[in-house]
């Protein structure tokens, strides 16, 4: 799951830069269904967090990394399968949302409460993006607090293959997340290099 290894660095470079958890957006193409265009894959779940706690614990083996990263990478495995599928809820949210705007209804309450907000807030917005015309692909950030995150496989000239981003936002420190996200890479391949499921 390369994707999902991505994502947890990234869930894990803003726990070391920031020490939490933040809301986190990843395009899914639902393009296969008629009118599809994207779900969203929320790559901040339960299991991240705890992942990220494991890391952040100095005193964690790297059998416990190892265990916290593969739940982490799995749960979001399975998140992006069921956006892929059209079964998120974001765009569920959405056309609720514009539906009662249409309709003249007062908006439903859980588009007011304050874990709706924290959702909707995002603080992460990534996506694999590609075009010949961008080494890495592009995508920005969609707010004044959110790092814009384009990611991907690439290929050196020599057939080598290696991870790709590009960071961007609006007057936060870019160059500190991806300082950041080196750290996170490097402790995932120590946990990944060590591990018998290798």
């Amino acid at each position: 799951a390369v994707d999902g290894t991505y994502q947890m660095i990234f869930q894990l470079a803003h726990w070391h830069m920031h020490g939490h958890s933040a809301s986190t957006y990843e395009s899914a193409n639902t393009s296969a269904f008629k009118h599809g265009r994207t779900e969203t894959i929320r790559s901040c779940t339960i299991q991240a967090k705890a992942m990220c706690k494991t890391f952040a614990d100095k005193s964690s083996s790297l059998a416990q990394r190892d265990k916290a990263f593969r739940t982490a990478v799995a749960t979001h495995s399975s998140l992006a399968k069921h956006a892929l599928l059209g079964q998120g809820f974001d765009r569920h949210m959405f056309a609720l949302k514009v539906e009662a705007q249409l309709l003249g209804l007062p908006q439903p309450p859980i588009f007011e409460t304050k874990a709706y907000q924290l959702l909707s807030e995002i603080i992460l917005s990534t996506s694999t993006l590609k075009t010949p015309a961008l080494e890495a692909g592009g995508f920005g950030p969609v707010g004044p607090k959110c790092y814009g995150i384009a990611y991907g496989s690439l290929t050196k000239s020599s057939g080598e293959e290696f991870f790709g981003a590009t960071i961007s936002s609006y007057n936060r420190d870019s160059s500190g997340f991806l300082d950041c996200m080196h750290r996170a890479v490097h402790e995932v391949r120590e946990v990944l290099e060590a591990s018998p499921q290798a």
